[in-house]
Formats: structure tokens, C-alpha cells, sequence
């Protein structure tokens, strides 16, 4: 309101309600603040792709009625065949993104049993991640998926290794590209420690719809499956210290391999670092 002389003014019955913390002021505000369910993220994402509960349940060998007890909350946690039947039915409507469906599988107290695509992975990489790259110079460094795929690299790395690149595999460069066995002096003492990394964090994340795939393609080689027998010590990944090749001489590498922090994809990206004496 204003007063005579046109100043405006708040009175009593204007100004926000002053409440103790953590005290709701009605019945209403009480019923909008809910713990997150399983079933109220399964309605919304069955919503969005206009899915019926009949065709649902059909698709996860349920009932209609059980998918209406489960988005009333009526319900216990389903088991996980039932969660992965049900993201099966709603991702042939509509792609269900990596993050809803380890939102709907946490809110199941069940592990996620699907892997983020390098795609997903790369998109994670922010301008700011990318920055801290480029400030390493002149040490070589990229950001890598838990299976050895290139998400970024910085232009040392680019440098210090020919040949690799994003959207290629850092193990794939170690065993087929001729490349690498110019530019590392010990590519095969490379090739074991990135071996072992890789059994290590297969072994951590029990994800077999990518480890089983992908080890059989890396399998066709006769060095990997060579290596792969070798690296049998989960907790020692062999020999970090690597040796590259430069017009001055020796350059050796300390590699050091990070876990990066990620609230969407934890324990997937990791940053490779090579520090120069």
C-alpha cells in the first residue's frame, strides 16, 4: 500500500510469515513435503510417455492392480526383475535417461545395473573440467571412462601420445596402434598396469552388460588375452612410471589415475595424469 505522500509502505498484515525452522504452518504445507517414492517416479515417468497401467504390467508380467499398489506406495520395494522390466517397457516408448533410472533403482534399494554410454560420460565433462585439462600443461592428461574410453584429453596429451584421441580407447591404442610402441619406450608395461586397472574396476562395479561385451571385443586380441591372465592382483596395478620418447630423450611419467567426483555417474570418469619429473 502507499501512504498520502505516495511512499509505499508494508503493513503487518503485508509481511511475510516469520516461521520456526523446520514448523509447517498448516495441513497443506505438510502434505507438499514428501519423501521421494519409487511409485510417484514411476507414475510421472509412465505419465510422460502416455503408458497405461494395463500395457505396464503386461510388459513386466505384473498385474494392473500391482502397478496401481506400487504408485500408491502400497506395495513393498519391488524385486529387480520387475524394476528392469518395467525401465525395459518405458525406455521402448521413450529413452529413460541414465539418471532416472538410477533414481527409480535407488529409490528400490537396488544397485543399477546399467552402464552410462560414453555419450552421457563425455556430456558430463563441463567447460570447467576441461579448463583444469588445459592447466596441467605441459603434462599430458584426459578425462576416462571406467572402460579406458577417451573423454577429453589436453593438447600435451594429444602431443604425448599420437594417435589418441576423444571417442577413441586408451587400451585399444596401447595394443593395436602402432603409434604407441614409437612414442612409449615399455608399451607393454603400459598395457599390463591399464589391464589390471581395468579388472580392478570390473571387479568394483559387477556391471556385466558392458564388461561382457566389451571383454569379448578386447578378447579378439591374443596380447589383451595374454595380459588379462596376467593381471590377476586386484590391488596393484602394476607399474605406473612410464617412459615416453622425445626428440631430447627419456621423458618419464608418473601416471597417476583419479576418480573424479560426479553425482550422476559416481566411480565412471576418471582423469589420467602423466607428471613429468
Amino acid at each position: 500500500m502507499t501512504n498520502m505522500q505516495g511512499v509505499a509502505t508494508i503493513s503487518i498484515a503485508d509481511a511475510p510469515v516469520v516461521r520456526e525452522p523446520g514448523r509447517l504452518t498448516s495441513d497443506i504445507d505438510a502434505a507438499a513435503v514428501q519423501p521421494p517414492s519409487f511409485g510417484a517416479v514411476l507414475r510421472r515417468l509412465r505419465d510422460e510417455r502416455r503408458v497405461s497401467r494395463e500395457r505396464l504390467g503386461m510388459a513386466a508380467g505384473v498385474s494392473a492392480s500391482y502397478i496401481t499398489h506400487l504408485e500408491l506406495g502400497r506395495r513393498g520395494r519391488p524385486t529387480q526383475a520387475v524394476v528392469e522390466a518395467l525401465c525395459g517397457c518405458l525406455d521402448r516408448v521413450q529413452p529413460v535417461s541414465h539418471r532416472s533410472r538410477r533414481y527409480l533403482y535407488d529409490l528400490a534399494g537396488l544397485p543399477d545395473p546399467a552402464a552410462p554410454d560414453v555419450a552421457e560420460l563425455r556430456a558430463a565433462i563441463t567447460p570447467d573440467r576441461l579448463r583444469r585439462l588445459e592447466r596441467l600443461a605441459p603434462d599430458p592428461a584426459g578425462y576416462f571412462d571406467s572402460r579406458w574410453h577417451v573423454l577429453a584429453l589436453n593438447d600435451a596429451a594429444r602431443r604425448a601420445f599420437p594417435g589418441l584421441a576423444e571417442g577413441g580407447n586408451w587400451l585399444i591404442w596401447l595394443l593395436d596402434d602402432p603409434r604407441a610402441a614409437t612414442a612409449l619406450l615399455d608399451r607393454e608395461a603400459a598395457a599390463h598396469a591399464s589391464v589390471s586397472v581395468l579388472r580392478a574396476r570390473i571387479a568394483a562395479f559387477d556391471v556385466p552388460d558392458w564388461s561382457g561385451d566389451y571383454l569379448r571385443a578386447l578378447g579378439r586380441n591374443p596380447e589383451f588375452r595374454r595380459l588379462w591372465s596376467r593381471a590377476q592382483d586386484l590391488d596393484h596395478p602394476g607399474d605406473r612410471l612410464i617412459r615416453l620418447r622425445t626428440p631430447r630423450g627419456e621423458t618419464p611419467l608418473d601416471m597417476q589415475l583419479y576418480d573424479v567426483e560426479s553425482a550422476r555417474y559416481p566411480g565412471w570418469i576418471r582423469m589420467l595424469w602423466g607428471m613429468t619429473d
